[in-house]
C-alpha cells in the first residue's frame, strides 16, 4: 500500500453508502462488519463487502471484521480473503497469540486461494486496558502497530472545530522526532498539537527513548493560564530498566511497568545500563513544567534540522 494518509469507515451494510465510499477522497476505505452492523445483519452483510471488494475502485480496500473473541471473526475471514482486497482491521486486540492466530488463518487462505503470501495486510487496532498492558508482546507478534487508539475528555477551554474525536493511521519511522539538551533522550510524538497530526488539545501522547544511563531533570507540572487542570500522566514501559524517583521515594521499572504520575507530584525518570523505551501519556496537552536545578532540561531540539550553527533547531512548544 503506497499511502496510510487517510481511512474512511463505511458500514458493509448500507448499500447506497458502499457504493459511493471509494469516490469520496480517501487513499483508503474500511468496510465494516463490527460495530456498525447490528448481530443479526453480519453474516449476511459478508456478501455485499465481497461484492463491493470486486468492483473496480479508486485506492485501497479494507475490512474491518469483528473481533478476535467473537463467533463471528473466523466467518469474517474466510468470507473477504480475496482478489479485490488490501488489507483487514482486526479491532480488541489484547495478546500476541490473537495476532499469530490470525496471522496464520489469513496466511492459510492466502495460500488455499493462490494470493502471494503477505498480500493482505493486517492491522490490529488496541482498545482496552489489556491490550494496553499486552501493547510490548503484541508489537513483537511480527504484525507492527498501526494504530493506538485512546479515549480522553474533551478540552473544554481549547476547542478544536471537531464535533466528534477523530482517529488517523501513522507510520511511527516517518514521524518527526526530537532530542533533548543533552542527546541522550529521544520522543517521538504520536498525537500532539504542534506535530500536525491532530488539532487535539486533549492529550499528548508518543514514545520516549533513553540511552543508558541517561536521566530526565527532576521536575514538576503546573495547570497553564490556557487551562485550569493539573495535568496528569503515566508511562508505560516496553523495554529496558531503571527507576522513577517521586516525592516519596523511588519505584524500581521495567518491561510491562505503567506508571501513574499524580497531579502536581514532582518526579524523575532515570534509566539503567539498558536505557529506557516506553510510552508516555500527558493529558491536557497544555501545561507548564518547572526544573529542578536543570533549566536547560525543558529544551528539546528537531532531530534532523540544522539552525546554521551545527545544531539542531530548537522545538518551541506554545
Amino acid at each position: 500500500m503506497s499511502a496510510y494518509r487517510s481511512f474512511l469507515f463505511a458500514p458493509g451494510n448500507h448499500a447506497r453508502k458502499v457504493a459511493k465510499v471509494f469516490d469520496c477522497g480517501a487513499d483508503n476505505v474500511i468496510l465494516d462488519l463490527e460495530d456498525a452492523v447490528a448481530k443479526a445483519e453480519k453474516v449476511a452483510t459478508r456478501a455485499l463487502v465481497v461484492a463491493a471488494l470486486k468492483r473496480p475502485r479508486k485506492g485501497g480496500a479494507y475490512v474491518r471484521v469483528n473481533g478476535f473473541h467473537t463467533d463471528f471473526c473466523y466467518g469474517d475471514a474466510v468470507a473477504v480473503v480475496g482478489p479485490g482486497l488490501d488489507g483487514i482491521i482486526l479491532p480488541m486486540v489484547e495478546s500476541r497469540e490473537q495476532i499469530v492466530a490470525f496471522d496464520w488463518l489469513v496466511g492459510s487462505i492466502e495460500r488455499e486461494r493462490g494470493l502471494p503470501p503477505g498480500s493482505v495486510d493486517i492491522i490490529p487496532i488496541i482498545e482496552t486496558a489489556k491490550g494496553i498492558a499486552n501493547a510490548r508482546t503484541i508489537a513483537a507478534a511480527g504484525t507492527p502497530l498501526r494504530l493506538l487508539l485512546i479515549t480522553v475528555p474533551k478540552h473544554t477551554g481549547k476547542p478544536t472545530g471537531n464535533d466528534s474525536p477523530a482517529g488517523y493511521f501513522f507510520e511511527e519511522a516517518q514521524l518527526r522526532s526530537l532530542v533533548d539538551e543533552k542527546r541522550f533522550r529521544e520522543r517521538t510524538f504520536w498525537v500532539n498539537k504542534e506535530t500536525s497530526l491532530s488539532g487535539s488539545w486533549d492529550l499528548q501522547l508518543g514514545r520516549m527513548a533513553y540511552a543508558p544511563h541517561a536521566h530526565s531533570p527532576r521536575h514538576v507540572h503546573h495547570a497553564a493560564k490556557t487551562n485550569p487542570i493539573i495535568p496528569e500522566h503515566f508511562y508505560l514501559i516496553e523495554k529496558g530498566t531503571g527507576e522513577v524517583k517521586h516525592d516519596a521515594g523511588s519505584l524500581p521499572v521495567g518491561p510491562g511497568s505503567l506508571v501513574l504520575i499524580p497531579s502536581g507530584e514532582w518526579h524523575q525518570l532515570i534509566a539503567s545500563e539498558t536505557g529506557f523505551d516506553y510510552i508516555e501519556f500527558q493529558a491536557p496537552f497544555d501545561f507548564v513544567t518547572t526544573m529542578d536545578h536543570d533549566p536547560l532540561g525543558k529544551n528539546w531540539y528537531i532531530k534532523g534540522t540544522d539552525d546554521g550553527t551545527g545544531k539542531p533547531k530548537l522545538w518551541v512548544q506554545s
